[in-house]
Order: structure tokens, then sequence, then C-alpha cells
């Protein structure tokens, strides 16, 4: 990078995509779709912002204009496959109690689609830094500082192509109200497939419906769970009472207007690459120090539950927190989100199918004070994500939100914390739009803090 003028990204083009009713046929069933709890809780939080990084192609065969062309169209194309994300939201009162319920309108009123050029800005300075350039990053992103209540007044998803002098970043900001993670990268592999389809003008054409019907069928979400278009809300995919509103105070969101805008805390990043081999020589030694203290062994802690506990105890080590020696009962806290796909939802299930979860253990687990550490605060992760969250804990945690429903912002979902967003089995580098594999994925200013 030269210098800052270099750095800047000038937004070359802006306009608003609306879904292509010519890919699907027949043309979806626009309507309303109510929010549910794991959807309602989440209005105050930040919306979901990704982004991937490609290399140019040394050969490439065509232009980044026409490159770009591609990816703006199979956009539209992909929008009327997940439709609700060029919706709005919309709320009716009900008078009579004084509260509310909050849909996603369908009403295919947009979502914007950015051409921007970064011209002093190449792949290595994204990649090569020890710290992420977090304010290059920040400018390759659409509708910043806005949280997901916003919907009712701007777009629910929007993306911003940005040109490098030998890549291309292509990011996305799209509201976390109305679709988790899983959902989102359904949609991202949607558009990915449509892009190389229409790109190389062999999947998906006039002339190819045959084709474009096979993939259609192939990516095409879930929407069956929604009984109805305009009012009813089918919850029998997860609880016994069926065609029930979810109904929201009014005063609560007349609340949500003192909110605000996010302000983003100044924070260093890095992004960590863990190899295959230090992985699982995590696993074997958490297991074997749980054996050891007579928690369990036998391979029941998996990879991703050995590096969790283990950032986490080095975290808390890095933070030298002084404990008190007469008690053992300081406590600190770790977030992770569990997900129901499978267990009460269909895979494609459009929308948020995860619960928050904390996972509290003692701060002399944590501290590096005791013998065995590692596999005592990963038997207690374990615990948690594997048996301790049965279907009745988690159906549950929705009827009681529905009894007291409350929309907590970052903070007080992760109870001053750490937590663990987003998932492995996530596709994220199996997203080629025609240039290839992705060499890099970052991630938005939203929903970050110092744990």
């Amino acid at each position: 990078m030269a210098n800052d003028d270099d750095a800047r990204v000038q937004v070359l083009s802006t306009s608003l995509v609306h879904a292509n009713n010519k890919t699907t046929q027949p043309p979806p069933p626009y309507g309303r779709i109510p929010l549910t709890p794991c959807d309602l809780r989440l209005l105050l939080v930040g919306t979901i912002q990704k982004g991937l990084l490609f290399r140019k192609p040394a050969a490439a065969t065509t232009t980044t204009v026409a490159f770009v062309d591609s990816l703006k169209s199979s956009f539209s194309a992909a929008l009327a496959l997940f439709y609700p994300f060029a919706g709005r939201l919309s709320a009716d009162e009900h008078p009579e109690d004084g509260t509310a319920t909050i849909y996603i309108d369908c009403n295919d009123a947009g979502a914007p689609f950015a051409h921007a050029s970064a011209a002093g800005v190449s792949v290595a300075d994204i990649l090569d830094p020890v710290y992420i350039p977090s304010d290059v990053i920040l400018s390759f992103f659409p509708l910043n500082w806005l949280r997901n209540y916003h919907g009712f007044e701007h777009p629910l998803a929007a993306v911003q192509v940005t040109e490098l002098s030998d890549g291309v970043f292509v990011g996305w900001t799209i509201s976390h109200a109305v679709a988790d993670g899983a959902t989102i990268w359904k949609f991202v592999k949607s558009w990915s497939a449509l892009c190389r389809g229409d790109y190389d003008h062999k999947l998906i054409g006039p002339n190819n419906s045959n084709c474009r019907e096979k993939i259609i069928l192939d990516l095409i979400p879930l929407f069956d769970n929604y009984v109805s278009s305009t009012a009813a809300f089918s919850r029998n995919w997860f609880i016994d009472e069926k065609h029930r509103l979810i109904k929201i105070p009014i005063t609560k969101i007349k609340e949500f207007e003192g909110e605000g805008k996010i302000v983003f805390p100044q924070l260093k990043e890095r992004v960590l690459h863990f190899s295959r081999r230090t992985l699982e020589d995590l696993k074997t030694r958490a297991n074997a120090e749980a054996a050891d203290i007579g928690c369990f062994g036998d391979g029941k802690i998996s990879s991703l539950q050995s590096l969790i506990s283990h950032l986490w105890r080095a975290v808390i080590r890095n933070k030298n927190i002084t404990l008190d020696p007469d008690s053992d009962q300081e406590e600190a806290a770790f977030v992770v989100q569990v997900g129901f796909r499978s267990r009460f939802v269909p895979e494609d299930y459009f929308g948020n199918a995860v619960i928050t979860w904390p996972i509290v253990v003692k701060l002399t687990e944590l501290s590096g004070g005791r013998d065995k550490g590692l596999g005592r605060v990963a038997a207690e992760v374990n615990k948690v994500v594997v048996a301790g969250l049965t279907d009745e804990k988690l159906k549950g945690a929705v009827e009681s939100w529905i009894e007291n429903p409350k929309m907590p912002t970052l903070r007080g979902l992760v109870a001053g914390g750490m937590a663990l967003s987003s998932s492995p089995r996530f596709d994220v580098y199996g997203n080629d739009f025609g240039w290839g594999k992705p060499v890099a994925v970052r991630n938005g200013p939203r929903n970050k803090f110092d744990g």
C-alpha cells in the first residue's frame, strides 16, 4: 500500500438489485414471513458481514468489469431463490394488548449492489500484515454502522464488490434477524454456482432450461415451515402449539430507536491458522488429561472443543486476572451458538436455527494454575455442548423467551465473556464465482469486542 490515498476505496456505481423471477418457474410466492424467537432476539445485534478475497487469474479470459457484471446478474438470480433477502422488516401492532408482530415483508424492495475500486490495495496487503488492516477491510463492506432492527427502513442484504490491483473482494452485509450463518452460506453457495454458470454460459441461460432447473432444484431453500404468507406462523417444527404468533411489547420496539448506530471499538485483529496436526495434538492431549482426572476420555472431546478450551485459557492467562486466593467461586463465561438443524428443522431451513448458550467455568480452571487444565476445561465444554443441551432444554429456552421476550445487545448476549460464532462445517472456501476458489475470508467490523 503506497499511501492512504492509494488505499482509499472509491465507489464506482451503486444500484438496487431485484429478484430475477425468470430464474424460477413458477415465481416464488411473495408474502410475509413472521420472525421466530431465534430471529427476534437478535434485533439489537449487528448484522452478519463476511467477505471473500480472490486473486485475479493470470490467464483471465474476461475483464474485471465483465466479472462484476456477472456477479451482479447472478446476485439477482440468487435473490429469486432466497427472496426474503430482497425484502424489508414490517410490523403489525395489536392495540388490544399493546404488542406487535414482526415480519419479513417479501416485497422485493431490492438489495443494493456496489462496484468499488481500491487500486492501491493488493491481495498481499490483506494477507501479509500481522494484524488485519481493519480500516481498509471496513471500507470493503456495505451498510456499515446499522443494527438488525434497521431493516424496517434499510435493506436486509447488500453486496459490495471491490476491485484490487490484483484481485477482487466480494463483501456482503445481511441482517442477522432474518438468517443465520448456515442460511447465508447456502445463499452464497447458490450465488457462486449461478455466477459460474452465467459466466461460462453453460449452466444458466435461455437455452439451457434443463441445467437451470437442475441447479435450482439443488439449491433452492425450504420455506415450508411457514403455513401462510399473510399472518399465521407454524411452529410445529419446534413447539407443540401450532399457528402461534410471536407478540412483542410495543414498548420494547420503541426502545430500538434509542440504541442508535453501532460504535465500533478500536481493536487489533489477527487471523490465526491451526494446522491439522496441531488440532489433532490438542484433541489427543485434552482427551488424555480428561481421562487422567476421571472425567471421561476415549475420544469424546472433539477437535473444536479442544481448540475452544485452548484459546479460552490463553485469553484468560493473557489478561493477568488477579484471583482471590480464598475464593474458588470466580467464574468466566464462553458463549457458543448451538444449532438445531436436523434436530427440529430441515437442513435447508431459512432463518435462525441457533440458540446462544453460556459455558461457565471457574477462573481457577482457566488461569493455568490447575494441573491438567486443558482437559478440565474441555470436559466442561463437552458436557454442555454434547450432553447438557438436550432437546427439552432447547425447547424450554425458546418457550421461556416467548413468556419474557428480551432483545439484548451484543454485550448482553455474551455476558462479558468470550463468544464463538460461525462453524467449521460451512463450505467457505468452496465458493468459486468463476475466478477460482477464494484465498481468504474476512469479517466486517460488526459484533466484535474485547472479551
